[in-house]
């Protein structure tokens, strides 16, 4: 399993760049199983950026994936999980997005992991696992695996299945229930929970619904998670621990966080913070097309995409009406518009407007005419808006949309328009106000500034963390915490221990005084008895 014994992998690349690659990452070649199974590609980007990541410093991965690379390189194999599961993309409806509104409910949390982590955990029972799982690996054992964690910790058995340290992707910040599980500090009074949508300073009440809310949600996605277990039995056989337990397990977990998005908080080294490692910041040249159009933009252009999974041409035909006269209203402002079936599109769309399936986002975002970005509020689309200065429009539908949209107004690096107060009069000042007013962009430079400043790039840190693991097996980053019970961690025996103690100190101090007093209440008794006695004796003489 160490991968110091392993002899360096076979790759395409020549003898000199395989000796500048072991150079660079001071490790042999690890053979990676990683396992991304959410039918969400916006998600897929950010794990498969990692995966090429990996095999660009001539690392081996079986990649398991609803998505696969389409020109993966010589040391990259993908086997496909797209029989098992819907694909999301391009294919959410207006009225299905509908159905997904943010509500922190157990019935709402209950509908959630019945509908995405059941499912996914299904997919454990596809032919092409269970040939990983009987199969003799010929090329030799893994020497470790990455998880994509989201709603479906059942995937976290094949790390103990296997024998080998895990890492773990997770394309969110930092949910809480992982806080216990890595052995992480959590303090309500200035991290606001994952689901609570709270910001710092928060009130007296905030901090106690923080406080509750946290925790009682922890407790009830624990609930509804042990549906899985049944799963991990099922596929692996008896005998293993809860998904819950299965957590403890993760040697490190990659989040999609940077200190810049959030409020800065302690976090134990087993927690590696990488937002920005899906950006691709490349030479990649725009269509031609796209590109003339940008640049003829002399009086700017606006960005709008709802990202890979909402269909626009969808939303009722009021709203599209309302977008298409706020596009007549912004010109001779140009925008790009990401529609998948343009056909389905009312008539009468501004000659302002381009529309595509599909735009090299990152390159449109840094084009110097590009103004605003319409945005649906995906933190991988907030994330690429920042790193390249870009203020935005949010118009959140489902998720955790809402709140990205709101702390980036709380930035002061967008404007919000909800779904229910979408209108041409609401949409065009939500967009002019960001034009008008310098300050947003201002904001959004500020904020690209901070974004970008780190001792290492969000790739090359992922890479780093995940080689050490390699480098030095389960356990290297562990926190004394994970393996803690919860009232040790608490400090309840040592708290109970020291009342205890003070107790007993005043118990033995009291009995002390008492004892005293007593004794001296009682020489005085005898004292005055015998007083009185011979007073009385000198009487009766």
């Amino acid at each position: 399993m160490s991968s110091s014994k392993r002899a360096p992998c076979r790759t395409a690349t020549s003898l000199v760049a395989l000796l500048l690659i072991g150079l660079q990452s001071g490790v042999n070649c690890l053979r990676i199983l990683a396992i991304f199974p959410l039918n969400s590609y916006s998600h897929s980007a950010m794990c498969h950026s990692l995966a090429k990541g990996l095999t660009a410093r001539g690392h081996e991965l079986d990649v398991y994936s609803f998505y696969r690379l389409k020109n993966p390189p010589p040391n990259y194999r993908g086997y496909s999980l797209a029989r098992g599961l819907t694909d999301f993309s391009n294919n959410m409806s207006y009225d299905i997005a509908m159905q997904l509104q943010p509500s922190l409910s157990p019935s709402s949390m209950k509908n959630a992991f019945e509908k995405i982590g059941t499912p996914i955990c299904r997919l454990m029972e596809l032919p092409v696992f269970n040939d990983l799982r009987e199969k003799n690996l010929k090329d030799g054992p893994y020497d470790l695996v990455i998880v994509e964690v989201f709603m479906a910790d059942c995937y976290l058995a094949w790390g103990r299945h296997l024998n080998i340290p895990m890492v773990g992707v997770a394309t969110r910040p930092l949910i809480d229930g992982y806080n216990d599980a890595l052995g992480n500090p959590f303090n309500s009074a200035v991290t606001p929970g994952s689901n609570t949508g709270f910001q710092n300073p928060m009130n007296f009440w905030e901090r106690l619904v923080n406080t509750i809310t946290s925790k009682l949600l922890n407790m009830i996605s624990r609930y509804f998670m042990a549906e899985q277990d049944i799963y991990v039995e099922r596929i692996f056989g008896p005998g293993y621990p809860t998904v819950s337990e299965l957590e403890k397990d993760l040697d490190l977990l990659l989040i999609n966080s940077h200190l810049s998005l959030e409020d800065p908080s302690a976090i134990t080294p087993a927690i590696i913070p990488v937002a920005g490692i899906h950006i691709a910041d490349d030479d990649t040249k725009l269509p031609e097309g796209v590109q003339q159009w940008l640049d003829d933009s002399v009086a700017g252009c606006i960005y709008f995409s709802f990202g890979s999974m909402v269909v626009i041409e969808s939303f009722p035909k009021p709203m599209l009406k309302a977008f298409y006269d706020s596009f007549k209203d912004i010109a001779p402002m140009r925008v790009l518009w990401k529609i998948d079936k343009p056909q389905l599109l009312p008539d009468g769309l501004p000659a302002n407007v381009m529309t595509q399936k599909w735009f090299a986002q990152n390159q449109v975002l840094k084009h110097k005419n590009t103004k605003v970005f319409v945005t649906h509020g995906g933190l991988m689309s907030s994330q690429e808006a920042i790193q390249f200065g870009v203020p935005m429009v949010g118009i959140p539908i489902f998720g955790d949309q809402h709140q990205n949209v709101d702390v980036n107004v709380k930035r002061g690096i967008s404007t919000k328009v909800t779904l229910s107060e979408l209108m041409q009069e609401t949409f065009t000042k939500a967009i002019t106000e960001l034009i008008r007013n310098p300050t947003y962009r201002k904001n959004s430079e500020k904020l690209k500034n901070l974004f970008m400043d780190r001792p290492m790039s969000p790739m090359d840190t992922a890479v780093y963390w995940v080689e050490y693991i390699g480098r030095h097996g389960k356990n290297a980053l562990r926190s004394p915490l994970v393996d803690m019970p919860w009232y040790q961690k608490k400090l309840l025996d040592v708290y109970g221990f020291i009342l205890l103690t003070l107790y007993a100190i005043y118990f033995v101090m009291k009995l002390l005084v008492k004892t005293f007093f007593g004794i001296i209440f009682k020489k005085n008794c005898k004292h005055n008895t015998a007083s009185r006695s011979r007073k009385s004796a000198k009487k009766e003489s």
